[in-house]
């Protein structure tokens, strides 16, 4: 899992972002900022970010810049959570510990954890 992927998606704004995109397709930045009640600037800063994790795409047209989500790039993503949720399940189901003694009574001298 590439790890600035998931610095892109951890700010609040750039996560909008690509909800909103999600919903509603392709949109111009002006069309995100107005959407947000962010600042035209703010916006093309987090594409910016966005872009350089490979999570949206752009595409100019005349002086606008049109955005859309890289679906291959989520379908990546979506790819390695669900196999580290297979993995976390599978170490739960086999009862994986980390062999710490734990205290058979209330006495913890008596179960040898005190120096």
């Amino acid at each position: 899992m590439n790890l600035d992927t998931l610095k892109a998606l951890a700010d609040e704004n750039r996560l909008a972002i690509v909800k909103l995109l999600a919903e509603r397709g392709e949109l111009c930045v002006c069309e995100v900022a107005a959407s947000l009640e962010l600042s035209d600037a703010l916006v093309s800063h987090h594409v910016g970010k966005l872009r350089e994790a490979g999570l949206v795409d752009t595409r100019r047209v005349g002086r606008w810049l049109h955005l859309s989500l890289d679906t291959g790039a989520f379908a990546s993503l979506s790819g390695e959570c669900a196999d580290l949720a297979a993995r976390a399940g599978a170490g739960m189901a086999a009862g994986f510990s980390c062999g710490c003694a734990t205290p058979t009574n209330d006495d913890p001298e008596k179960d040898g954890i005190w120096p």
